[in-house]
């Protein structure tokens, strides 16, 4: 069972932009072409998009541009295929198409996209006195939750987009660690209290028992690395968005549980990925969010990014597990000093 592990810090590099046009516009026309191959299956439709994907794009001075920026480009994957269970679930495989379908599969590989100034404000850079390390969520104006696993990474955090450039530094007044927490993953969550309240940032609302159980994908912010490794580009902000596999870790594939296939826990944990083009969350995106959607077409936090699968072959890109935060709610507002709305 593989840990996210925190990252260090790496120095931010410049925006390309146009890079990521031309890898929107390459991944739209891979998805077009997909979908008139595949017809009504969903395997083959995932299939073949991946490997239209991973086949080298011509070179231009974009794509140099955005290999200066520690982002790897895609290219072939050797057999077998890496994360197998959740490339042949078929939950994942429907709900990988409807996100192409949704999204037009704008996004490009591991590390994602930056985020826009102004967004996803709540999440923040996690870190020591030394160094920034893991990501986490302000959901009250005095708590943040993470990862439990980075308890060592946790006497400040960073509110910002890049934590090589000026933003907000608050202090961390006290770790709580759950009582249950161990180090094989279960109950990977962590409170933090801030030394002091913040009011420049509106705290983010968490997501309901319902609403997650019926999400098919789900939106992960995180400051970590940008290659399957996990050894570049922690430190800027970045989002991307992949499929649900197991909403409550209580499904079944091949008649095989998903806490033995995956390495979740029951209703306490969701798994998500493997990804469109291997794109997922990585080192430095520990306890960070997992926004889904309501209705409103707001963001609701529904999961802290806690480890890679059984099944992955790699730490990166080949899918994740994620604490479900509504099952500790309780837990969460019982604490001295925090008042959950």
């Amino acid at each position: 069972m593989a840990t996210k592990k925190p990252a260090g810090r790496a120095a931010a590099t410049p925006d390309a932009d146009a890079a990521d046009t031309a890898a929107r516009q390459r991944t739209a026309r891979s998805i077009a072409w997909a979908e008139a191959a595949a017809g009504n299956d969903d395997a083959r439709f995932v299939q073949l998009l991946a490997d239209r994907l991973r086949a080298p794009a011509p070179e231009s001075a974009a794509r140099s541009a955005a290999r200066a920026r520690a982002v790897i480009p895609i290219v072939a994957q050797p057999a077998p295929q890496r994360s197998f269970q959740v490339h042949r679930d078929p939950r994942y495989l429907a709900n990988a198409r409807q996100l192409a379908r949704r999204t037009g599969g704008g996004l490009r590989v591991i590390g994602g996209v930056d985020v826009a100034a102004g967004e996803f404000l709540d999440c923040v850079a996690v870190g020591s006195d030394q160094q920034w390390g893991c990501t986490g969520t302000l959901i009250a104006p005095n708590v943040v939750v993470t990862a439990g696993h980075c308890a060592d990474f946790a006497t400040r955090i960073y509110i910002g987009r890049d934590v090589s450039k000026k933003g907000k530094v608050v202090k961390v007044a006290q770790r709580v660690r759950h009582p249950k927490y161990n180090l094989n993953g279960h109950n990977d969550l962590m409170v933090l209290l801030l030394a002091e309240a913040v009011t420049s940032v509106e705290p983010r609302a968490l997501a309901g028992k319902a609403l997650i159980d019926k999400a098919s994908d789900g939106r992960v912010v995180g400051f970590g690395a940008t290659d399957a490794a996990g050894m570049m580009g922690y430190g800027v902000k970045r989002y991307v968005d992949v499929p649900v596999v197991s909403n409550a870790c209580k499904g079944r594939l091949d008649g095989q549980q998903d806490r033995y296939m995956y390495g979740c826990d029951p209703a306490q944990e969701l798994v998500a990925g493997r990804p469109l083009a291997e794109r997922d969350s990585c080192k430095g995106d520990s306890g960070g969010p997992f926004y889904v959607v309501d209705a409103q077409g707001r963001w609701r936090l529904a999961g802290a990014t806690s480890r890679a699968t059984d099944s992955a072959m790699s730490t990166c890109g080949d899918g994740g597990i994620y604490v479900r935060i509504d099952r500790y709610k309780a837990w969460i507002n019982s604490l001295p000093g925090v008042n959950l709305p």
